[in-house]
């Protein structure tokens, strides 16, 4: 894999598990707004829900290019996105490819690095 955010957003998407290693480099390209609760990789952003709105319309897009599903929880003071690989009960190579792909429309969309 990548291990900066341009390279992880064109990983191939296989559904192949990440190892504690890896793990630690991608955590770093995503960069600190992305931790691990596991078993999920997650996103957590603090904004007025018409800019955290944009993102769940974006992510949901994007799972659906990707034939993913995460878990989006939007409430006033912000968004929660979760994900991981359901048939792995694990992060795969598929999550970090939808975060950093979801990584890069957040910085190009307002969304510094945190």
């Amino acid at each position: 894999m990548g291990t900066d955010l341009e390279s992880l957003a064109n990983t191939t998407t296989a559904r192949t598990r990440v190892t504690t290693g890896e793990m630690a480099e991608e955590l770093a390209a995503l960069g600190p707004r992305w931790s691990v609760v596991a078993p999920d990789l997650q996103l957590t952003l603090k904004g007025p829900m018409t800019k955290t709105g944009q993102v769940a319309a974006y992510a949901g897009a994007l799972a659906d290019e990707l034939d993913h599903h995460p878990n989006i929880a939007l409430e006033y003071a912000g968004l929660t996105l979760s994900i991981h690989t359901h048939d792995k009960q694990a992060i795969t190579v598929l999550d970090l490819v939808y975060a950093a792909r979801l990584e890069q429309w957040l910085r190009a969309n307002g969304w510094p690095p945190a």
